[in-house]
């Protein structure tokens, strides 16, 4: 009954507009209070989650992502996308996608890439005459990239919470990153030839070579991330730390185009970003919290007692409760607060928890352009004046195209692991 209570004050504090976060603390003090728990328990439990060096990279990587969007990279990048794929019927389509691919290296999360580069994609398609309410969702759905392809966010907090390598992580969501940055480009070709929308540029060799050499040093910086953590000279904190470095060498030494003030503005908006994100980590500790106290993982492994020795309908299992919940809730909290419950089911059932986890993140992803809440949709859709419903219209596809590449990924695990088994001890 004090569950029943707790869930009951929880969805009303959402309901009244408090922030998850905010709403988290609350009702789990609340339940806490009411049933003789110790507070200061609680504050042990809240503390114990913020301390983890690891935690550093997530605004090390955010701010990495804004300095780079304040010295224009973002453009160095547009130019090169555009003259590598610009060729293509839809050709500013497939530049929206390619950038996201390539800005994925660098940020790590969704909504800053369609907060960034997004913005740019956006405006050049409206203005080549591209409908608005497909480059807005092409926009958003291309930004779902972002989180999949190394660095991740995403793949930090779950790499936190189930106690698994960052490293590991990271290579696994190239080749899937890769499928469906694939398969958004073969939907935008086909609905390029049903409009009619044209290439954006003709092919030219000294073009696409000069836009090379300008994107060349911004290009390079997720294979120095990548290449850094590999050979181990650095940690997945340090490399996110070595990231805001080589930033701001190119914007202070090479390109020169990032004064202090710059720096300074994109230091105060990641403290915004990052500590909204960082907040979830205690929230979804102490409500984690109350669902052990009432004693709901083992009440989720009486549920799924018949699945056992089917890893098949265990990962069916896990996918659907993260899609319904990722409709409705953000997907750091569904990380934070659903895996350590589902963790016991994937260590009885042997599944390999690197593939669990970029199929996780995928899904999580996804929830952030499926109404009611669609972050990405809300974030998007401040850039113009659109319908949502004509919004909507144009994403279901693209959600469609995301799930099938899910089930890719759900149904091919060395999508996932060949890059992991190939570079690291299995």
């Amino acid at each position: 009954m004090s569950l029943f209570f707790f869930i009951v004050f929880f969805t009303g504090l959402l309901a009244a507009g408090m922030p998850i976060a905010f709403s988290m603390i609350t009702a789990s003090v609340l339940y806490a209070f009411f049933n003789g728990i110790d507070l200061g328990f609680l504050g042990t439990q809240m503390y114990a989650s913020m301390n983890n060096f690891i935690l550093m990279a997530i605004p090390l990587f955010l701010l990495a992502s804004e300095i780079m969007d304040k010295t224009l990279i973002s453009k160095r990048m547009f130019k090169f996308a555009n003259s590598l794929v610009g060729v293509i019927p839809g050709g500013l389509g497939h530049v929206n996608v390619l950038t996201s691919i390539i800005f994925s290296g660098m940020s790590g999360a969704a909504v800053a890439d369609a907060g960034g580069i997004g913005r740019l994609c956006y405006r050049a398609m409206v203005e080549e005459g591209y409908d608005k309410p497909f480059s807005m969702s092409l926009t958003a759905a291309s930004a779902v990239i972002g989180p999949i392809i190394p660095p991740s966010i995403p793949f930090v907090v779950y790499a936190m919470v189930m106690n698994e390598s960052v490293g590991k992580l990271f290579f696994g969501g190239i080749i899937p990153g890769l499928i469906l940055g694939l398969a958004l480009m073969a939907y935008v070709f086909i609905i390029a030839i049903k409009r009619k929308y044209k290439a954006s540029a003709q092919f030219s060799f000294s073009v696409l070579l000069r836009s090379f050499k300008e994107a060349f040093l911004s290009l390079m910086t997720p294979l120095i991330l990548l290449g850094t953590i590999y050979f181990g000279v650095v940690t997945v904190t340090e490399a996110a730390a070595v990231a805001v470095i080589y930033a701001c060498i190119l914007g202070f030494i090479v390109y020169r185009n990032l004064t202090i003030r710059d720096f300074w503005d994109s230091l105060k908006k990641v403290f915004f970003l990052s500590g909204s994100i960082v907040l979830l980590f205690p929230a979804a500790k102490v409500f984690g919290f109350v669902l052990i106290k009432e004693d709901i993982p083992q009440l989720m492994m009486q549920f799924t007692k018949g699945f056992a020795g089917e890893p098949l309908l265990i990962i069916l299992f896990v996918n659907i409760v993260f899609f319904v919940m990722g409709c409705i809730s953000d997907p750091l909290v569904n990380i934070m607060l659903f895996m350590p419950i589902f963790q016991p089911l994937i260590q009885a059932s042997g599944l390999s928890s690197i593939h669990f986890g970029i199929m996780i993140v995928l899904n999580a992803m996804i929830g952030l352009i499926t109404p009611p809440v669609g972050a990405l949709l809300i974030t998007i859709n401040s850039f113009d004046k659109v319908k949502f419903s004509d919004l909507m219209k144009e994403t279901w596809p693209f959600i469609l195209i995301e799930v099938f590449v899910l089930g890719i990924v759900v149904f091919f695990p060395q999508t996932v692991l060949y890059i992991p088994n190939l570079l690291f001890e299995k």
